[in-house]
């Protein structure tokens, strides 16, 4: 035990950092050679199809993923006027708390922070419904009508 703790008192005093003993790292390069051992490996690619994967013919797609449902195509008017109430709700209840808190109207402090509560609460699902339905409107590609919820 003495011995080993002075070899690598010894190991770690030379180098400045603690290193393996010699025979665990002969074992390592045994057991795991480098890359600098495999330099005369010669590779070659691999054999392209002939087909590829991008020239699809109408006999490749699986027509139970291209079938788009009604309920995909309806356009959500209630959820989006919804989204729009409360974007509007949020934007006026925020630029409320802000004239307050720089003193352009009265009120109390406590004021400001309950209508900065209720401004980001209202502000922060209306700004992100009618994102959806402006993304799904112009086509964009991940966003559908489908996503919003309809009442």
């Amino acid at each position: 035990m003495a011995l080993a703790s002075r070899a690598l008192s010894l190991s770690a005093a030379t180098s400045g950092r603690l290193s393996p003993p010699p025979y665990a790292r002969k074992h390592f390069q045994r057991r795991y050679p480098s890359m600098a051992a495999r330099r005369n490996v010669r590779y070659s690619p691999l054999p392209s199809e002939d087909g590829g994967d991008n020239n699809f013919t109408k006999e490749d797609v699986d027509l139970r993923y291209t079938y788009t449902p009604k309920s995909y195509r309806r356009i959500p008017w209630k959820s989006i006027a919804l989204a729009l109430f409360l974007l509007l709700l949020g934007t006026s209840l925020l630029f409320l708390s802000y004239f307050i808190f720089t003193g352009h109207m009265e009120g109390d402090s406590s004021q400001a922070y309950g209508l900065l509560f209720l401004g980001f609460l209202s502000f922060l699902p209306g700004f992100y419904e009618t994102r959806v339905a402006y993304y799904s409107w112009r086509g964009a590609p991940g966003y559908t009508f489908a996503s919003i919820p309809d009442y």
